[in-house]
């Protein structure tokens, strides 16, 4: 269901609601916000990536040195602009070296960074001595559920903590008067205990060796054991702010803005603060499938790998296609490291079905005015999607709701649309695996809720905006994710965005409004004075080796070169000692698995199985010719295999797949039979053809043949079949025989026959006498 702003309250009706008490107020939350505030401070973002190893912390040094030049230049006279440092780590077993964070830390208190005021935000758990990079900055934000503290996790506990690193720590910290000595020993020695202590000049932290000197000072009423003696001292984000070591507790970006008087858009990660954009355009046009997502992933890694381009923006027009394939390029684009590379989506009709995923998973999203996020595919696309779930559109408010038209008799809303493909029986399980796959590392890499990003590929329950009521945080949630929050009861429902059992679909300015699209648009023009381009990126267009991939991998070229293939396997087995029929066979099958393997839809798996049904026939026809099982399970893995690298998956499970595996059966079965045709053609022309003739085996003529047989038989020994001799030397198996006083050469069958054993003659042909042994 499309929603309308008509349906969220104004800011003055939110406020005169949330005055009364009225119920109504949590729908005020989703409306739009007002104009910026002027004297709002200017922002910028930059994401720390921990651990720091190598060079890295002077990277980093770098890179705040040219966010704290732009902030500067940006700001009028006067004021002091916001950096916030985002901690992201990696890897917590990795711990950042105590040398590699003091060079980060004495940097941020250092004169050139004194005109920004700093910002740590921490959105999950930090722990060893990046804890002393977040104390250099003038404020902590953190997470309410994440854990600070504990500097010296990663040291060898039994060596103790060294009285200079606790120095250096203590000069840090006097700097910024952001903590007390108490909390930074704790923080770093494993016998320290921290204590809260009340007395009648307030709340006081001191350590255990303190409190003699604290009560000479003032009247301790009462003392709490906060960090015992023996372990490192770590806060929750709520503890941390409850004990005023942080000064903001922000569950997201959107929470931290608001906390601090930005913009929802203000708090992105700026990666070029220092060097120009160098910007490219990469269009997403049409139904999304694998095909294109694979087109779109190379010119990807050739725009960024090969001309360095760290602005992205994907031009997105799809009316939907295959959940899985916009499920996969989503994650490349998430994948993307924020401090590098910008992506932004660009919609400027309608990005629907899994286009509208793709495009929440990029940095930012741009719609121009009109467009469409969400919604179902297309009817001409409804094949594509075998998730494609029936959408019923409420009218706007005003009109009259229309009436089903005569032909098409109203349908339930779980009937399936007329004239799309029958529902598959694991629709259901394929949606869980859809929304377990988002609910993983796409959710946390795109920084949005994953009711949200189901919301566009599957249909579920209702998703709803909510607020907390002690942090002003908003959320769009689903029930389930509701119910994994810490606090559910916290979180206070606002408007209805998906009603239950459809996607998502929202028009540009409720995106807007809901602060899920950045920026409105009225036309591509916009993005050079959004972004201050000089003009509009260029497009990136595939080059001739991607387009010859593809070309190669087309249907058609795929099944010319398996024909190509079997005729020259064909022309080579004809023509032994030749080679032009095997070179052009080998050359045929490895363009047919290279187009394949850079086109995404085979791997090993393909060719170690045609390379084994290839061998598997060679021991069939040449080794051990039988009973056909080699030959038979040899040709069937060669089919196996050609099938199989026409696609990206086993067994298909959407309709989508099953087109692909349509597809790809039709290519097999059709050089299959260009190929039997060819094969009877050649047959009958290759002998008869003056550059073949000399070189094929080919069977005599009949009469060559009868002539051949009557020369074979002028000596005959068809007489002595049946009759008995003695071997007059040994049959090894040939050797020779007294028959009927008579010496001939004949062969033993089956056996070894010793000098003096009587045989006898079971067959003659011409002089090929063949004998056995008399037993008995």
């Amino acid at each position: 269901m499309a929603l309308s702003l008509r349906n969220l309250a104004p800011p003055c009706a939110s406020a005169i609601l949330a005055i009364l008490a009225l119920p109504a107020a949590c729908v005020g939350s989703a409306q739009a916000p007002g104009p910026a505030d002027p004297s709002a401070p200017t922002a910028r973002l930059v994401r720390l990536s921990l651990p720091l190893l190598g060079d890295d912390d002077a990277s980093f040094q770098q890179r705040l040195e040219r966010a704290a030049i732009r902030l500067q230049a940006e700001t009028t006279e006067g004021a002091r602009p916001l950096l916030v440092i985002e901690f992201q780590v990696s890897d917590q077993s990795a711990p950042t070296p105590f040398e590699r964070a003091l060079g980060v830390a004495r940097f941020l208190v250092s004169d050139r960074m004194a005109g920004v005021r700093t910002i740590a935000y921490l959105p999950q758990s930090i722990t060893g001595h990046a804890v002393l990079i977040a104390l250099a900055c003038d404020e902590i934000a953190i997470a309410p559920d994440a854990d600070f503290g504990a500097a010296t996790a990663a040291d060898d506990p039994n060596q103790g903590v060294e009285p200079g690193m606790v120095a250096l720590y203590q000069q840090i910290v006097a700097s910024r008067r952001s903590v007390s000595a108490a909390v930074v020993t704790a923080l770093l020695d494993r016998d320290a205990e921290l204590l809260r202590l009340e007395t009648d000049a307030g709340l006081r932290l001191a350590l255990r060796s303190e409190l003699e000197a604290v009560e000479k000072e003032a009247v301790v009423a009462s003392q709490e054991v906060l960090s015992p003696a023996g372990q490192l001292a770590k806060f929750s984000g709520r503890e941390a702010r409850a004990e005023g070591l942080v000064q903001y507790l922000a569950q997201d970006r959107q929470a931290l803005a608001r906390a601090l008087g930005l913009g929802a858009g203000d708090l992105l990660v700026d990666q070029s603060l220092a060097a120009a954009w160098r910007p490219v355009m990469i269009d997403l046009a049409g139904p999304l499938d694998m095909r294109l997502v694979r087109r779109i992933e190379t010119l990807l890694a050739n725009e960024i790998g090969d001309q360095r381009a760290n602005w992205i923006c994907l031009r997105i027009d799809s009316s939907g296609g295959d959940p899985v394939a916009g499920l996969r390029l989503a994650q490349v684009l998430a994948d993307l490291d924020a401090n590098e590379v910008r992506c932004v989506a660009y919609v400027p009709r309608r990005a629907e079905g899994p286009a509208a995923l793709v495009a929440l998973a990029c940095d930012q999203l741009v719609m121009q005015s009109g467009a469409l996020l969400g919604g179902p595919a297309a009817e001409d696309d409804a094949a594509d999607n075998g998730f494609a779930e029936p959408v019923v559109r409420q009218p706007e408010a005003g009109q009259p709701e229309a009436a089903p038209a005569a032909d098409k008799p109203p349908r339930p809303n779980d009937a399936r649309p007329l004239g799309a493909p029958p529902r598959l029986p694991d629709l259901k399980r394929d949606q869980d695996s859809l929304i377990a796959s988002v609910r993983g590392a796409l959710a946390d890499k795109a920084e949005r809720p994953w009711s949200l990003l189901a919301a566009t590929v599957t249909s579920g329950p209702a998703l709803q905006r909510y607020t907390h009521r002690e942090t002003g945080e908003t959320r769009e949630m689903n029930p389930t994710e509701l119910a994994e929050q810490t606090e559910p009861e916290a979180w206070q429902p606002g408007a209805t965005i998906v009603a239950a059992g459809e996607t998502l679909t929202l028009s540009t300015d409720t995106a807007v409004a809901l602060g899920i699209a950045w920026r409105e648009v009225d036309q591509a023009d916009d993005l050079v004075e959004l972004y201050g381009f000089e003009s509009l990126p260029p497009t990136a267009e595939p080059n001739w080796a991607l387009e010859l991939v593809e070309g190669l991998a087309s249907p058609g070229l795929a099944a010319l070169l398996l024909v190509i293939g079997v005729v020259g396997l064909y022309i080579e087995l004809s023509t032994p000692g030749l080679g032009l029929g095997g070179f052009v066979a080998s050359l045929a099958f490895l363009l047919f698995f290279w187009s394949k393997f850079l086109n995404g839809t085979a791997d090993w798996l393909e060719a170690l199985l045609f390379v084994a049904g290839v061998v598997f026939l060679l021991i069939e026809v040449l080794v051990l010719p039988g009973f056909g099982v080699f030959g038979l399970g040899g040709g069937l893995m060669i089919l196996a295999a050609l099938v199989l690298a026409g696609q990206t998956f086993l067994l298909p499970k959407t309709s989508a797949q099953l087109d692909e595996l349509r597809d790809s059966l039709a290519t097999v079965a059709g050089a299959s039979l260009f190929c039997l045709a060819t094969g009877f053609a050649l047959r009958q022309y290759l002998p008869r053809s003056p550059l073949f003739r000399r070189a094929m085996l080919m069977p005599p003529e009949e009469a060559d043949r009868i002539e051949q047989e009557r020369r074979e038989t002028l000596i005959d020994y068809s007489h002595l079949v049946g009759r008995r001799g003695v071997a007059v030397g040994d049959l090894l198996p040939g050797g020779r025989a007294e028959i009927d006083g008579e010496i001939v050469d004949v062969i033993a069958r089956g056996e070894l026959i010793e000098r003096g054993d009587p045989i006898e003659v079971v067959s003659a042909h011409a002089n090929r006498v063949l004998v056995q042994r008399v037993r008995g």
